[in-house]
């Protein structure tokens, strides 16, 4: 869909520049011998959500705070189907994000992340149009009906589970793939679509299996 370039402008609104301190990096060891490495998002105490991609087959994630506080997680809630995961650790000391149902085409917003295992990373994006996607999960099985936006916006490896958020700073969706046609072009599963996942997460507090890698 067609839409206008990303506002830059985006970047400097307060909402996204206190939403940047709620964002993670995720590292672990994949049972396949793979390092693994992707974004996230805190958006309860001590509760925070990513791809189920980024944590499939990794027993014991780590989660990195404002690019330098480390702690152990576990992953408490891991959908394979639509490629969302939450982990579970100690509270992170950083506002919890909400989740914001009211995503439109057309509208301002920013990627934010940890791409290629670097620094964080914020975006300006724009969301080109919201989408019914039919795919087969994390592990090619089968079809999968997943309601997500496509946005306009430079999505890396790495920014997987990091949110798409509002210029309020609320969470849109969460990212979970680039486009391979078009680089300026990336995909994030709809909030609505998460917050099934989402509430599981708050509740749930045991160590559950994230198979094996995707």
């Amino acid at each position: 869909t067609a839409v206008g370039p990303p506002d830059d402008a985006t970047l400097s609104q307060p909402g996204v520049r206190e939403a940047s301190r709620s964002v993670v990096k995720i590292l672990g060891s994949a049972e396949c011998g793979r390092g693994i490495e992707g974004s996230g998002f805190v958006y309860a105490p001590g509760r925070v959500m990513t791809n189920a991609h980024v944590v499939a087959g990794v027993d014991d994630p780590t989660v990195t705070v404002e690019g330098e506080r480390r702690l152990d997680g576990r992953v408490v809630v891991f959908d394979p189907e639509l490629d969302l995961a939450v982990i579970a650790t100690d509270d992170l000391g950083v506002p919890a994000l909400e989740l914001d149902t009211s995503g439109v085409a057309g509208q301002e917003a920013a990627v934010l992340g940890y791409p290629e295992n670097g620094p964080f990373d914020a975006r300006a994006a724009r969301i080109r149009s919201q989408l019914t996607l039919r795919s087969p999960d994390i592990y090619d099985r089968g079809q999968v009906l997943r309601e997500a936006f496509s946005v306009r916006s430079l999505v890396r490896s790495g920014n997987s589970g990091g949110p798409l958020v509002s210029t309020d700073g609320t969470v849109l969706g969460v990212i979970f793939a680039a486009s391979v046609s078009d680089s300026s072009t990336g995909y994030a599963v709809t909030a609505e679509q998460a917050q099934d996942d989402a509430r599981e997460g708050i509740s749930a507090d045991r160590a559950v299996d994230t198979g094996r890698c995707a």
